[in-house]
């Protein structure tokens, strides 16, 4: 005899939905991306509305532009006690060297 406290526990598979329910959900939804190909054409005035909105958003920033690049663990630690020692950012001290690279050769 099963014991009712352990037979209380055991739950019942559920059931499958019938194709008739899945194709009518998935006809709810749209359509299908992998079997149909629907173009998003930007006119050139929305392309000119968005890049004046990021234009203006770039204009309130004192640097809008990022730059990464890569450099050996001795130099980037130079750099970190040069920061430290001068009491400038890392960036401040970059954006110095670049200048007075462009300056050099007349950029």
């Amino acid at each position: 005899m099963v014991d009712r406290k352990r037979q209380s526990k055991i739950t019942r598979k559920p059931s499958q939905p019938k194709p008739e329910e899945v194709e009518a959900l998935l006809e709810g939804l749209g359509t299908d991306p992998e079997t149909s190909v629907q173009v998003d054409v930007q006119t050139s005035e929305q392309v000119d509305t968005d890049s004046r909105e990021q234009a203006s958003k770039d204009e309130g920033k004192a640097y809008p532009h990022r730059i990464s690049f890569d450099m050996a663990s001795a130099q980037y630690k130079r750099l970190k006690w040069a920061s430290f020692d001068s009491e400038q950012s890392m960036n401040e001290i970059l954006r110095e060297a670049v200048e007075d690279w462009m300056k050099v050769r007349d950029y």
